[in-house]
């Protein structure tokens, strides 16, 4: 009996406590631009090229938490190419190279 009441009051306390630690739980598939409670926080000025994905067409990119394909406009830079690897913009002055994964060996 002595069992089953603390079990209760256990129970009890989950129904009571879970929910709200639910809330602060982030999903880690979600975009980085997101919080815990899905409200954008301050995105940094800074591009940044998260994923690429290829279906049977084309290739698109996550930058900056946004899909985009070639053609689109990102800030002020066209997307110039796609492919598995890199990213490539561009604009009036300038031309960028997002790269997927950071090359450099560190020591």
């Amino acid at each position: 009996m002595k069992n089953l009441s603390r079990y209760s009051i256990c129970t009890l306390a989950l129904y009571i406590i879970a929910p709200s630690a639910l809330a602060q739980l982030r999903d880690p598939t979600q975009p980085n631009m997101f919080v815990g409670n899905n409200s954008p926080t301050k995105q940094s000025t800074e591009l940044k090229l998260q994923s690429i994905i290829k279906n049977s067409t084309a290739f698109k990119a996550i930058i900056s938490g946004h899909i985009y394909r070639v053609g689109d406009v990102v800030d002020d830079f066209r997307v110039l190419s796609i492919n598995s690897k890199h990213v490539v913009l561009a604009n009036d002055d300038k031309q960028i190279k997002l790269e997927l994964y950071d090359y450099e060996i560190k020591k």
